[in-house]
């Protein structure tokens, strides 16, 4: 696949999650994809593979939450395998606070299917908002 149809992928995925419809980004990743969160805050992880994602980072976060999580892509741009991708997210979590983060998306293609994601975002948010990460993933 080229740039145009990368860009054309993220932004089919973000026109779904500002709806609330997360099911667009399940379909488009590999399964041994990887999600890093970068920084250097408790949350800045790497996460290999679908299973991972979803039971290391994506079912304990979405538990922290109230409403459902939106997410919408202000600016879009490919060059190669490579999409960037400023997105603002909106929810509400379970203790009543928002948790509006804003994000920078680096994806990484291979073939037809997002293989690395590497997103930058307000880590003191998430830490603040979400809490550390061992203590909000923890079953509780």
């Amino acid at each position: 696949m080229g740039a145009v149809e990368n860009r054309e992928t993220v932004r089919r995925i973000y026109a779904a999650m500002a709806q609330g419809d997360l099911t667009a980004f399940g379909g488009a990743v590999h399964p041994d994809y990887v999600w890093r969160l970068a920084g250097h805050a408790s949350w800045s992880q790497r996460f290999e593979g679908q299973e991972a994602v979803r039971s290391r980072l994506l079912k304990p976060l979405f538990a922290l939450f109230a409403t459902q999580y939106r997410a919408q892509a202000v600016n879009i741009v490919a060059e190669g395998d490579f999409v960037v991708a400023e997105v603002r997210g909106d929810v509400m979590t379970r203790r009543g606070d928002r948790y509006n983060n804003e994000y920078c998306l680096v994806f990484r293609f291979r073939g037809d299917r997002i293989a690395e994601l590497v997103e930058y975002c307000d880590t003191d948010l998430i830490e603040r908002v979400l809490g550390p990460y061992d203590t909000a993933v923890a079953p509780g």
